[in-house]
């Protein structure tokens, strides 16, 4: 099974959360197509988390004192989120000489094919979260040789977590299950939850997505990982921190008076986008009878506050089922990855970084509000966005639960992304020999 199909399918567990659902008054839909994503001031715009280098590292010029503890400096680099999820990922220092160059933690070995090992999502049953592993060079500490492994952790998200999911601490309380078996192809993990009541609410907006792939690591690849809060109601204006890189100036070529370096900050971080159009659901599409509303193309125009976008909807009912086409586009000037592959877009990974790993797109929640229902969708629960063009598109179908009502209502559709996203900087400092 390639990793498309195993990507494919979206975590039950939300049908299980679900139950706790009521109509959700705090989604607020507009009376206008254009303006229908735009009510809440804290989900606009296409930024997600922006790095830049902090004023602080006076790397506009490096001087070479032989051998001298006056050749360190420090590359610190400002991480924002500015966006409406919680994110979390890891920055990567690269682009330097490190025959010249060396930065503390980072130490590339071009003999060393390094481990590593991608998550990704696959099929699940009630109440159960499974996933698959590829791995290179085994994993958690496993000999690659072995040909069958079973692991079981108990507990798993119950203590010791270093992501702080607040309320939904207890509810991701579970048992994790490793196993690998090379004659029966490949690896396997699973995950089950103790606690189904979830408020479905609070785990939007990244923190269930995130608190789930946990297992993902920035800092193998010889990265420094964040986690940092979003910019919306509980945290207005985003949270915001500061990364430092310790360098030092080791070698210098002889007869060289100076020289240009560039250093190159890669920014892998796992995300999501999130929206709640109001659609217009017609158990009776051919009635005559006054209706409240009639389907429309709905329009994102000043984006989610996420570098993905839901562009457009558009809806279509029959009798028997609300049919809706999500448009979804990135705008934010990065990469897209696949969420279990986001840790691969180290520039020291071992991991090649095939077409399977970009521009795939998870539909981590996607149902109509207040019902429990999880709306079918083709070609699956994922999104390929076509790399010329940035965008794709699913359709999603809505069973109807009140087949016999003849009056038309009006509901929020809440969709949720789940992806990797990577953005790169850089910065050329002109270094020079001091004696």
């Amino acid at each position: 099974m390639n990793r498309i199909s195993k990507s494919k399918a979206f975590l039950a567990v939300f049908l299980i959360m679900a139950l706790t659902l009521s109509a959700c008054s705090n989604f607020k839909g507009s009376k206008s197509a254009n303006k229908n994503f735009e009510d809440n001031k804290y989900y606009q715009g296409y930024e997600g988390v922006d790095v830049r280098f902090s004023q602080s590292s006076a790397l506009n010029k490096l001087y070479y004192y032989g051998n001298s503890e006056h050749n360190e400096f420090i590359v610190e680099v400002e991480v924002a989120n500015k966006g409406s999820s919680m994110a979390r990922g890891g920055i990567f220092l690269s682009g330097y000489d490190p025959n010249m160059i060396e930065i503390q933690g980072i130490r590339p070995d071009p003999s060393s094919n390094g481990r590593a090992c991608q998550l990704n999502f696959g099929n699940m049953g009630t109440g159960k979260y499974d996933l698959t592993l590829r791995c290179d060079g085994g994993y958690l500490g496993m000999d690659s040789d072995l040909d069958a492994i079973d692991l079981s952790i108990n507990n798993f998200l119950c203590a010791g977590s270093k992501i702080d999911v607040g309320r939904l601490g207890s509810a991701l309380c579970g048992d994790m299950r490793f196993t690998r078996d090379a004659n029966a192809g490949g690896n396997s993990f699973s995950y089950n939850f103790y606690n189904k009541d979830i408020d479905v609410e609070y785990a939007n907006h990244g923190r269930l997505f995130i608190s789930l792939s946990q297992i993902v690591n920035f800092e193998k690849n010889m990265g420094q990982e964040y986690i940092l809060d979003a910019d919306d109601y509980l945290f207005p204006g985003g949270e915001t921190t500061y990364i430092p890189f310790n360098g030092n100036i080791v070698n210098w070529p002889p007869g060289l008076d100076q020289t240009q370096q560039k250093f190159l900050i890669t920014n892998c971080y796992m995300y999501t986008t999130y929206a709640s159009p109001t659609v217009c659901i017609d158990p009776s599409p051919f009635s005559e009878s006054r209706k409240v509303c009639v389907p429309k193309t709905y329009t994102g125009t000043s984006g989610q506050g996420a570098p993905v976008a839901v562009t457009y909807v558009e809806q279509e009912n029959t009798p028997r089922e609300s049919i809706f086409q999500i448009h979804v586009k990135n705008v934010g000037g990065g990469r897209v990855y696949a969420p279990g592959a986001a840790e691969i877009c180290s520039p020291y990974s071992p991991v090649r970084v095939t077409n399977n790993d970009l521009n795939i797109v998870l539909l981590g929640d996607i149902r109509v509000s207040g019902d429990l229902q999880r709306l079918t969708c083709t070609p699956g629960d994922f999104i390929r966005l076509d790399p010329k063009t940035n965008e794709g598109v699913v359709t999603c179908r809505y069973e109807l639960p009140f087949s016999g009502l003849k009056s038309a209502y009006e509901a929020p559709l809440v969709v949720e992304l789940w992806y990797g996203y990577e953005k790169t900087i850089e910065k050329s400092v002109t270094i020079k020999r001091a004696i």
